[in-house]
């Protein structure tokens, strides 16, 4: 995702006591004018738009699904994407590994007296 420009919000008066918020794009995404476009509420105040039509059944499934945004430190990241790592997978595949795991650990053993030794 990329930085695309900032604005403030305005709105728009259709009639008395409806008001909309807009939101405008900069200038040279001119070609957007008259497409409809899908707004999807992501968190509380954080928003995509999508106007792709061709795209709109897969992100809505991706969008559908609950995600959360991780920090990870830009050099790691790009060092990640030049040895071609999709880091999603591996951030997801690692944590069902390890998770897995714990799942397989049956937890405190509440007889620890049948791994002592016993005197003769």
């Amino acid at each position: 995702m990329k930085l695309v420009g900032k604005c403030f919000i305005s709105k728009k008066k259709a009639k008395e006591g409806f008001e909309y918020p807009i939101v405008r794009f900069p200038k040279e995404y001119s070609e957007l004018i008259g497409k409809a476009a899908k707004i999807y509420e992501i968190d509380k105040n954080k928003f995509l738009i999508s106007v792709d039509e061709n795209s709109e059944d897969k992100l809505f499934n991706e969008l559908d699904n609950s995600y959360v945004l991780a920090k990870i430190d830009k050099n790691l990241l790009e060092k990640a994407r030049i040895f071609g790592i999709d880091i999603n997978s591996f951030i997801e595949n690692q944590l069902r590994e390890l998770l897995n795991g714990l799942e397989k650990c049956s937890g405190r053993d509440l007889n620890p007296g049948h791994r002592l030794e016993r005197p003769v």
